[in-house]
């Protein structure tokens, strides 16, 4: 049952990374993922928007914030939110699932320029609500779990995808392969070139975290061979 349950989410849960950008929200440094680009997927997994899936808009406000305050402290305005709230349904197995969220987008705010309105607030949030509605059904749940925070996941991620495009896969996979390989070598190379035991142990460590977020578990092997090899030569060596 369990894999019954996590069939859709884990069908749809990795995000290609080309559709992502880097942004940073209230100082909080994240990573948008393109509206369109889970509107595409969820159409893989469901169809046609209106036919497959697609949302209802159930409630729709702008509410009033904080004052906006010139540098001498006099008002010239307040800032405003937009907030949608919408139903987002899908059908799936000949049954029909629902899921509600809010987006929400600043529309009246201070700015370098003064106080700003940003006329695409109700797009930005109806995209936003669609979004956050289809990640609570598994859609680039690699990002909204933090795993893109992870450079070396990000990398493999775009391996896959370059495999996933190319127009000769196993040329394509052969080539990602020998560069492995490349990597495994050369990191082979610098641990037998360990001076010390504190350079092999650092080189060590840090080859096996990377050959780990690689999921290069027979590297991790070949590593752990190497660096006993290599110690012990340099206790021979004392």
């Amino acid at each position: 049952m369990s894999d019954v349950n996590m069939a859709l989410w884990d069908s749809v849960q990795k995000t290609d990374p080309s559709a992502t950008k880097a942004a940073t929200v209230s100082g909080q440094k994240i990573t948008s993922i393109n509206g369109q680009y889970m509107i595409r997927r969820a159409t893989e997994a469901f169809g046609p928007v209106g036919i497959g899936w697609g949302w209802n808009v159930l409630e729709e406000r702008f509410d009033k914030g904080g004052d906006v305050r010139k540098d001498n402290g006099e008002v010239i305005g307040s800032e405003v939110g937009h907030t949608v709230r919408i139903r987002l349904w899908f059908e799936r197995d000949g049954k029909r699932g629902e899921v509600e969220q809010y987006g929400c987008t600043p529309f009246t705010y201070k700015s370098k320029w003064g106080v700003t309105t940003d006329t695409e607030a109700p797009k930005k949030s109806l995209t936003d609500a669609i979004k956050k509605a289809l990640a609570m059904l598994g859609f680039s749940a690699d990002i909204f779990t933090g795993m893109f925070d992870d450079a070396d996941y990000v990398r493999q991620r775009e391996s896959e995808e370059q495999i996933e495009r190319a127009e000769d896969k196993e040329a394509e996979a052969e080539r990602q392969r020998q560069e492995r390989l490349t990597w495994l070598k050369t990191a082979i190379d610098e641990m037998e070139a360990s001076p010390t035991m504190h350079a092999l142990k650092s080189l060590h460590t840090k080859f096996v975290r990377d050959a780990t977020r690689r999921g290069e578990t027979a590297f991790v092997t070949r590593l752990a061979r190497t660096y006993e090899e290599v110690s012990g030569k340099l206790e021979q060596k004392q």
